[in-house]
């Protein structure tokens, strides 16, 4: 493929970026390949009323992942149908605030070949539907990664048969279905674990549940599965037997197969299970960023979610949580203790033992310990907040400092504004949030309170314990209970003080 095509390398790219991994190709054009995902169950053995795929994982709903891992190989959401049943509903919304997927409802659970076949009206209305290829996937396998769906999708295409199914050995196959190989280890069925004969329960290779099929051939023999009577279900598993009699022995084998890692397809059918993912996909998340040049001083107490971004030569220190899509620049030092939540930070920024919520800061940025930025809040470049500060819907102007034991809320400061310990912006009054202004170069003195909605301009001063309930002027100084102005500063004196 020519990665001189900018469409290619852009495609190339945001791959890399997204999937974590390194590649030597470009992922495959998705333009006759759709997918269904099965997400109907109730999760019985998760004892929740929670839907099982809505469980989180790393701090978001588990079929997050396995939705992103789809469109990193270039499929996009709406060529995803989403089969859903239990909690319907609610899978659906959460669903499609990742984007406009396919929703098809499963009213009644009658397996997994009666919940792909649900999906067959929203596929074939498609573009390219008579050639299109039908990925099927869990709902409750977030584990599996785009670049393992590029190689299965990849090998499907290339050999082209009527099935291509994913396997992988597991040391404990207990209630997995079972591969069963001929004596030239040629796939011949699968055999689900309720129906497997004494001698074969020892076999090791499994099968989780990841298929590619050619789509036509699919919709024509899904109307051919018959009921399993020990659950009165119809069996996805049941089909690519069903192509081995498809085809003359003397063509092309119609069932491929294709192997992974059992740690990528683990399916999550209770809590532990869960609790084994989660730890599996945060080492993931944590190698890949020390792969991209982030130091992470505790690989142990570190949380990061698997939207984050992060640049090279920062240091999370120990206990560090990132939530969310945070994006942390260059040459940040964040921790130890400390807590982002969709928080952008900027480039050589300093966070001790402190928690960041919904918030932006910009370059040289220095908070804690102990401080706490709330959502909505802006801070300019060289600010300072040091210990037990809190600031929630304000904009901190460039070099402002506000060094500890001090609340600033709805409100927005000018440069180089000195918040003295003990400072109130008391913002609210029982039914609305007030705005405080702070104009450039103002110096507020200790346990002043300022009650908006409130304005002090440039160069204003306020002594230590004034309680200031009007607008105070330019360059004017105010004291007292409440605050009254005692002196205006001259033209030199404001000039004097700037140059310091």
């Amino acid at each position: 493929m020519n990665l001189t095509n900018n469409t290619g390398i852009e495609k190339l790219h945001m791959y890399i970026e997204a999937s974590g991994e390194i590649v030597d190709h470009i992922p495959p054009d998705p333009a006759n390949i759709a997918v269904v995902i099965l997400a109907a169950g109730k999760g019985t053995r998760m004892r929740s009323k929670l839907p099982k795929v809505l469980h989180p994982l790393l701090g978001e709903p588990m079929i997050y992942h396995l939705l992103r891992a789809v469109r990193h190989t270039g499929i996009p959401p709406e060529r995803t149908a989403i089969v859903v049943g239990y909690s319907g509903e609610e899978v659906a919304n959460v669903v499609k605030k990742q984007g406009n997927y396919l929703i098809v409802y499963q009213d009644e659970q009658l397996g997994t070949g009666h919940a792909v076949k649900c999906a067959e009206n929203e596929l074939t209305k498609l573009e390219n539907a008579d050639t299109t290829h039908v990925l099927v996937l869990l709902g409750d396998g977030p584990l599996v990664k785009a670049h393992t769906l590029n190689r299965l999708i990849q090998s499907h295409l290339t050999s082209n048969p009527l099935v291509t199914l994913v396997t992988t050995e597991a040391e404990n196959p207990y209630g997995y279905g079972r591969i069963i190989r001929d004596g030239k280890e040629r796939f011949c069925q699968i055999i689900e674990e309720a129906e497997l004969l004494p001698q074969q329960r020892n076999l090791k290779e499994i099968n989780p549940s990841l298929y590619l099929f050619q789509g036509k051939w699919l919709w024509e023999n899904l109307r051919r599965l018959e009921k399993h009577p020990a659950k009165g279900e119809y069996y996805l598993t049941d089909l690519p037997a069903m192509a081995l009699k498809t085809i003359a022995a003397d063509e092309l084998h119609p069932v491929q197969t294709m192997k992974t890692d059992f740690e990528e397809v683990l399916g999550i059918n209770d809590r532990v299970q869960l609790a084994e993912a989660e730890i599996i996909m945060r080492h993931r998340v944590l190698r890949q960023h020390m792969l991209n040049g982030v130091t992470i001083v505790d690989t142990a107490s570190t949380y990061i979610s698997a939207t984050a971004r992060i640049e090279a030569d920062t240091i999370l220190e120990p206990n560090t949580h990132i939530r969310g899509k945070c994006i942390i620049k260059k040459g940040c030092v964040i921790g130890p203790n400390t807590i982002l939540v969709e928080a952008t930070i900027g480039e050589n920024c300093v966070i001790n033992a402190s928690m960041v919520e919904n918030s932006t800061l910009k370059n040289n940025v220095s908070i804690g310990p102990f401080s706490h930025v709330r959502p909505g809040c802006m801070l300019e470049e060289g600010v300072y907040m040091g210990n037990f500060a809190e600031v929630s819907r304000a904009h901190i102007g460039a070099d402002s400092k506000q060094s500890h034991f001090s609340f600033i809320g709805d409100a927005t400061l000018g440069k180089k504004v000195n918040v003295g310990a003990g400072t109130i912006t008391a913002n609210y009054d029982g039914k609305n949030k007030n705005k405080t202004i702070i104009g450039d170069n103002v110096f507020i003195g200790s346990d002043s309170i300022l009650r908006a909605p409130l304005t002090l301009g440039d160069d204003a001063t306020t002594g230590a314990g004034s309680i200031v309930t009007k607008n105070v002027e330019p360059g004017v100084t105010v004291v007292g209970m409440p605050a009254r102005p005692i002196r205006r500063k001259s033209v030199s004196e404001n000039t004097e003080n700037k140059e310091e």
